[in-house]
């Protein structure tokens, strides 16, 4: 480029020269020339690469200087002196060319010498009385750009042939617009359109996209990594068959721009000749079983069969071959398996083994052996199906080290045939660790926040004990006054002792209610009753609501409603809202506390808790404050129960939010059914 530049720039400096120097009357030149510096002149025109000669009327060159003499075997000053007419005179094209110039006309041309392109202006030069006094000559050297040009369009043209000519379909459209500069002839034949409906347009004028934001996100992509590869879209074409494609995208420089290919490959048939391949097959094995007459001609037909396969194993190894260098530095492990899981193909080591020696190993022997059997059945669906799958399993890598893997196989297809299955394997290990650390840590925060709650029920709950032990400690010492007297009999102590146990089992259920909810454990994903959830709830907090005299109101589903999740967690939110409901009535009158708890299914199969109070209610700018971390309206308050309990929730693949009522406020939990479609898992 910047070599092109300096021709340019020399071009122009000679042209500019020439200009000036033409308005100049020979008389004036030769004036102009005596009262410069000719050693100023010539270490200015020596460091041109221009060739400047002043010839007069009669042929004489009165001047010769520049750069570009040294290149053409001359020094400068070494031609002043000589008729041109003489040295040229075995060349009857520049001998015209100097006589037209003598004759007032401007030319303009290209010369070879030796190895050199020129290009040289050749401008007349007038005398006071308009007459024409000599000529300039000025020559700047263009090989490097003209060679520089015709490489450029013979590469295109090479380009050009190469595009046409390919199976492939393939075309070349503007980055950002989509216009379609460039089609070949198997883009024509897969849209089964011509020519002239296609350039000129854009890509998103004949449906070829079906919006703009899916080929924005490719086009990001060829942005981001140079290149896209094998992506699945749908379009219709301008006949109307609706096309399923595999698309491969790469920037290049083509036409002076920065323009878009596209390689575009039909795999809308690849099923239908799947099922056709069966049929054949299944009408083969009738033919044999009836007719052993044809068995030579069937032997044929697989012969041949068997020939055309290793034709398309030959043509998959050439094509490996142009890819390989895309993958060879792909962060992800990238392999090609044939059907049996044999390796054919990897880009990196596994642990200390080198390529060669992984090459031609079975997979299997690389992977947990509890994983075998669902990946030999991935494997073996992929081969048969075309579909991707996707597996997580543990495997070593390249330093040896036990590393998870997450691989996403595929089909390689040719000609309408599944070939081999391509494996990209992910190393998710420390994606896995990060997450295990997510959920461990939220229970922490969980695990304290339930501690707070507890702290704040603290005296609630030493009261609820006090009663009962109250009560073990009166019916005892009626018991032991009953004895001293000898008044009593021992079946008048059996209903006296009975109460003791009955109030001993109550404060010991409270306690053990207290230490399931306060323990710290490892977050459990098991199937739970939600409305068993809810009472062991309301079993916490039930001297709670009655020491605020709130009226209480079970609105639960008659049968269970069973999800997966942690019934400590998804009770520690239920206490959260409970408590936050209470404390929304204490500024009411005693009669209107009214709290509400209600358990259904939705009509889109989730699963619903809605806690609704009668209290002072939310405000309005409240809705989204309420569930940022520290955000809180009490005066005492922490401002993380509404966090965790969302944070809870949402891990559990549901969703917490609240409404506004007209008096009070209802808070709803959904959570996915066991075994539903919408259980997303956690």
């Amino acid at each position: 480029m910047t070599q092109n530049n300096s021709l340019q720039s020399s071009s122009a400096d000679s042209q500019s020269l020439g200009e000036n120097l033409l308005g100049l009357k020979t008389s004036e030149f030769l004036q102009n020339l005596a009262q410069i510096d000719h050693q100023l002149l010539r270490k200015i025109l020596a460091n041109t690469p221009l060739i400047i000669w002043a010839v007069d009327r009669n042929g004489i060159v009165t001047f010769s200087e520049g750069g570009g003499l040294r290149k053409v075997g001359f020094q400068p000053g070494e031609w002043v002196g000589r008729s041109v007419f003489q040295e040229y005179a075995d060349d009857p094209e520049l001998i015209s060319i100097f006589r037209k110039t003598l004759n007032g006309e401007v030319s303009r041309l290209e010369r070879f010498v030796g190895n050199l392109i020129l290009d040289v202006e050749y401008m007349p030069l007038f005398d006071e009385q308009g007459d024409v006094d000599g000529f300039l000559s000025v020559a700047a050297d263009i090989t490097e750009k003209t060679l520089s040009q015709e490489e450029l369009r013979l590469s295109e043209e090479r380009f050009s042939k190469i595009f046409q000519v390919n199976p492939i379909a393939m075309c070349i459209t503007e980055m950002e617009t989509g216009l379609f500069i460039e089609v070949n002839e198997g883009f024509l034949s897969a849209l089964q359109c011509g020519r002239e409906e296609i350039l000129g347009k854009s890509a998103f004028d004949i449906g070829f996209w079906s919006n703009t934001q899916q080929r924005q996100e490719m086009i990001e992509q060829v942005k981001r990594e140079g290149t896209a590869r094998e992506l699945f879209f749908d379009f219709v074409n301008p006949k109307g068959s609706r096309l399923c494609t595999l698309l491969s995208a790469v920037q290049i420089y083509f036409r002076g721009e920065n323009l878009l290919l596209s390689c575009i490959k039909d795999v809308t048939g690849e099923h239908q000749a799947l099922e056709e391949l069966e049929k054949l097959n299944e009408h083969l094995e009738s033919r044999v079983v009836s007719r052993t007459a044809e068995l030579q001609h069937a032997h044929a037909i697989l012969n041949e069969e068997y020939k055309k396969r290793n034709r398309l194993y030959r043509a998959l190894q050439q094509t490996e071959a142009k890819w390989r260098s895309l993958v060879t530095n792909a962060p992800d492990t990238i392999l090609t398996l044939d059907c049996d899981g044999t390796i054919l193909y990897i880009n990196h080591n596994i642990a200390s083994v080198g390529i060669e020696g992984i090459i031609g190993s079975n997979i299997f022997q690389y992977m947990k052996t509890d994983d075998l059997t669902k990946a030999k059945q991935i494997l073996k669906e992929v081969f048969q199906t075309g579909i991707p799958q996707v597996i997580q399993t543990e495997g070593l890598n390249a330093e040896g080290k036990k590393a998870l893997y997450s691989c996403r196989v595929g089909a390689m297809v040719s000609g309408g045939v599944i070939i081999a299955a391509m494996v990209i394997a992910t190393d998710i290990t420390q994606q896995k660790q990060a997450e295990q650390e997510l959920v461990r840590r939220r229970a922490e925060l969980a695990h304290l926040s339930r501690l707070s709650t507890m702290g704040e029920l603290a005296a609630e709950l030493s009261h609820e004990l006090n009663q009962p032990l109250a009560a073990i400690n009166n019916y005892t010492n009626g018991c032991i006054r009953r004895i001293q007297s000898g008044t009593t009999s021992q079946d008048q102590l059996i209903e006296p002792l009975q109460e003791i146990s009955r109030q001993a089992q109550r404060a010991s259920e409270t306690i053990k209610r207290l230490r399931r909810h306060v323990q710290k454990s490892e977050v459990e994903h098991k199937p739970l009753d939600l409305n068993l959830v809810i009472q062991n709830s309301i079993s916490l907090l039930e001297h709670e609501i009655q020491r605020n005299f709130v009226s209480l109101h079970l609105e639960l589903s008659p049968g269970p409603l069973q999800t997966i999740g942690d019934a400590i967690q998804i009770e520690q939110v239920l206490v959260n809202l409970i408590i936050n409901a209470i404390e929304a009535m204490a500024e009411i009158p005693v009669k209107e506390r009214k709290l509400i708890i209600q358990s259904d299914q939705d009509e889109d199969g989730n699963l619903v808790i809605c806690v609704t109070d009668s209290g002072i209610g939310l405000k309005k700018e409240e809705e989204n404050s309420i569930f940022e971390t520290f955000y809180t309206t009490k005066q005492k308050g922490l401002g993380v129960g509404l966090s965790i309990s969302q944070t809870i929730i949402e891990a559990h693949g549901g969703k917490l939010f609240p409404r506004r009522n007209k008096k009070g406020t209802s808070f709803f939990i959904t959570l996915p059914v066991i075994n539903g479609e919408h259980h997303r898992g956690f």
